[in-house]
């Protein structure tokens, strides 16, 4: 039976059968026009971080083929032929695809991997070097942030991680605010020496607030957003302008970065509150760089 996770939205339609990598891919592809990868660099001998734009036109290809891929688990099929919802050209493909391992072997079909019903094109641009792939070799801060990008964009795939774990183990479960903080923690104590929970923010009042995470080294400020109730996510928002007002004056505030976790899926449309509130602006005469990442549990 095909494994069926909570469901993303992703390109006006919901996915609830497909990999983790299609649905990470199917994300940045709908907010950056690109995915990610690690690539073999013959010229370097190693792996390295790409990132492989696509056109609008790829994107909506992509799309296409992976509700293919979806229609295609969710009906526990042979072939995609046999599923009449899938377009005729994707089901070919995909029913006719054959993969060819290191040593040179051959799998005949059927072998429906995701790359089958991606296509030779996509598949290509996806899993080859290309003159579209951009290696991504940053350093210092740029590097730094980077890395706090990469976690704050993986914390739905980690929650879901943890919180279903194999039947002989117990769930770490994410509940609260408190346990993404930790989370996110351990996931970049190895890349940000410094960083540190709960960073006192002075307030013109006399007063305080706290910042959930901190970096004074790169630098750079997290706060969480956690929302448990249905009907509280334009609180949240609203919390957020507040912040921005308050943390820009953190000698730390150069970079403000806000998850906001919704564990009862109140935001209808994460894109467009990710894109409205990421900005550079100016605070008090300094420039601050806010980025918002919102995730399901």
């Amino acid at each position: 039976m095909a494994h069926q996770r909570l469901p993303t939205v992703a390109f006006n339609r919901t996915f609830t059968h497909i990999p983790e990598h299609v649905r990470q891919d199917l994300e940045t592809l709908e907010r950056e026009r690109a995915i990610y990868s690690d690539h073999w660099i013959d010229e370097l001998g190693d792996f390295r971080h790409v990132r492989i734009d696509h056109t609008p036109e790829e994107c909506l290809e992509f799309a296409r083929r992976s509700w293919a891929y979806e229609l295609f688990l969710r009906a526990e099929a042979t072939w995609a032929e046999e599923v009449t919802e899938i377009d005729e050209d994707v089901a070919h493909d995909a029913d006719t695809y054959s993969a060819v391992l290191r040593d040179g072997s051959r799998i005949e079909p059927p072998y429906h991997c995701f790359a089958a019903f991606l296509g030779p094109h996509l598949a290509a641009l996806s899993c080859s070097r290309t003159e579209r792939e951009t290696i991504i070799d940053l350093k210092g801060k740029e590097a730094a942030l980077f890395e706090v990008r990469r976690a704050l964009q993986s914390v739905t795939a980690t929650i879901r991680s943890f919180n279903k774990r194999d039947k002989n183990l117990t769930p770490w479960r994410i509940r609260c605010e408190h346990d993404v903080r930790d989370l996110l923690y351990v996931m970049l104590r190895p890349r940000i020496f410094d960083i540190k929970k709960e960073e006192r923010i002075p307030s013109k009042a006399g007063t305080h607030r706290v910042a959930d995470l901190c970096s004074n080294a790169i630098p750079f400020l997290v706060e969480l957003k956690w929302i448990g109730r249905l009907g509280t996510w334009k609180k949240r928002i609203e919390e957020v302008y507040v912040d921005i007002q308050t943390y820009a004056k953190h000698p730390s505030g150069e970079t403000i970065f806000f998850l906001i976790v919704d564990d009862v899926r109140d935001i209808q449309d994460h894109r467009q509150i990710e894109q409205e509130l990421t900005t550079r602006q100016a605070v008090d005469g300094r420039e601050v760089d806010v980025e918002v990442f919102v995730c399901d549990t």
